[in-house]
């Protein structure tokens, strides 16, 4: 018998589940002879008071072994084989408890609730799902860059109870523009895609990136970051944070853009020298912002973020859309098969 058991963190509920019958998706794993079970975890959202933005930022900041569950989760969890977890937090004492535990599935992209030294040191193999949020991702992205282009901030009349007249030829075209994306993961290739029909250039800049993806998709390559900040018109994150970019958007690189040229961010915020930002929007160096990621949220009143007229700032939806319940057990389900079957697994994230 192998126990599979799904740790709801509070904002999925048993009910969501069943009113999209996932129980029911592990049936195709009948043959193995397997158990499903719901148990819950609140003890990051009451570390942090109710708040699971909050609960989710300090995961995120310092990990999860701040989190104190009880003896009752605990137990719940010892003798899972296999594990899906959303925003709960997996410490020390969540590994120690589960002692059977062989597969540990994260249904978000990165795996910063989780102490990965811990995973390693119970032999746990460790699953992301990177691919979760990458459409609504990449739809919000683009609708930020038609929404600059278009100066559609300052050109909306709704609210303001008054004909509002445009000022002819300070709209831009998509057509001719050049586009830079910083990364060319998932979600970047997924925005290319959109961009396509639109008649721009695309840029992109990734050490690790593959040319021949970039190639086939009509995505012109450049040899450095300096080189990409340089040519674009319009600059979209898309990397993943680690400790060697944090902060890497920083005076040098936003020095280096056009003062005509739009920076976009809906992937981490820590990979902006908020600061440095602030100081280019503020001076008008660069023509302006859409960010959708902060490294304090919510932001607090009269944060420049929020007074500046040259910035889009959205409260970190740009991962909405669809059902984000069943995007987010999409990946899970298929690691429990490569788990079964002996395969590699899609988003292992240790070794």
């Amino acid at each position: 018998m192998t126990k599979i058991v799904f740790v709801s963190e509070g904002l999925i509920t048993r009910q969501d589940l069943e009113t999209r019958e996932i129980p029911q998706m592990f049936n195709e794993f009948s043959e193995y002879g397997v158990q499903f079970q719901f148990t819950e975890d609140l003890a990051a959202l009451n570390g942090a008071g109710g708040n699971m933005r909050e609960a989710n930022l300090r995961l995120e900041k310092e990990g999860p072994d701040w989190v104190k569950q009880t003896p009752e989760f605990l137990a719940s969890i010892a003798d899972a084989d296999i594990i899906i977890i959303h925003y709960s937090g997996a410490g020390k004492a969540f590994f120690e408890a589960a002692k059977n535990l062989k597969l540990l599935c994260v249904m978000r992209s990165g795996v910063e609730n989780v102490d990965m030294e811990a995973a390693r040191q119970h032999g746990v193999v460790v699953c992301a799902s990177p691919g979760r949020a990458a459409e609504p991702v990449a739809d919000f992205t683009v609708t930020l860059m038609l929404a600059l282009m278009r100066r559609l901030i300052s050109n909306n009349m709704a609210g303001s109870g008054k004909w509002k007249d445009a000022v002819m030829g300070v709209e831009g075209m998509m057509k001719g523009a050049v586009v830079g994306l910083l990364g060319f993961g998932n979600i970047a290739q997924k925005v290319a895609l959109r961009l396509k029909g639109f008649g721009c250039t695309i840029l992109t800049y990734d050490p690790w990136g593959s040319r021949e993806t970039a190639r086939k998709m009509g995505v012109h390559m450049v040899d450095s970051i300096e080189e990409l900040f340089r040519s674009s018109d319009y600059l979209s994150l898309h990397a993943r944070l680690t400790d060697d970019n944090h902060g890497m958007v920083n005076e040098k690189l936003l020095s280096l853009m056009k003062p005509s040229a739009y920076l976009i961010n809906t992937a981490r915020a820590g990979l902006i020298d908020e600061e440095a930002l602030i100081g280019a929007l503020t001076e008008k160096r660069i023509a302006g912002a859409a960010i959708d990621v902060f490294s304090c949220e919510p932001l607090p009143d009269g944060h420049p973020f929020l007074t500046l007229d040259n910035i889009i700032a959205t409260p970190h939806v740009a991962g909405n859309g669809g059902d984000f319940i069943l995007r987010s057990i999409e990946s899970p389900v298929n690691e429990i098969r490569h788990y079964f079957k002996k395969e590699p697994y899609s988003y292992q994230m240790n070794h």
